[in-house]
């Protein structure tokens, strides 16, 4: 996986930068989580307080466009993004913390 910054600029009134990019991938569309430890990384970005916002890939391409907003802080984060994005990021912490057991398979009588 391979990340092309297109555009960083810096938004003073809500106290984030606003990174445009792109990711050239060989296999199927990367997870926004992936995409944000490879921007966090390349950038030196706080994972806590950088959400992925956007990610739109066409069918057959190998270049998917991305946005990304990266807080001063946590608070601020939580703070300035709509409350569904944050609940989409709960729901993949959760379910990543409680993976269910497998329940074994039903008998079939008869």
């Amino acid at each position: 996986m391979e990340i092309k910054i297109t555009s960083d600029s810096s938004n003073a009134l809500l106290s984030r930068r606003e990174i445009k990019f792109y990711i050239l991938s060989e296999n199927a569309t990367p997870s926004r989580d992936s995409a944000k430890a490879e921007l966090c990384k390349k950038l030196g970005l706080d994972p806590t307080a950088t959400i992925v916002v956007n990610m739109s890939q066409g069918f057959g391409v190998k270049r998917c466009e991305c946005t990304a907003h990266a807080y001063k802080a946590e608070a601020d984060l939580k703070r300035l993004e709509p409350k569904h994005i944050q609940e989409r990021l709960v729901k993949k912490e959760k379910g990543a913390e409680q993976k269910p057991e497998a329940k074994p398979p039903k008998e079939k009588k008869g």
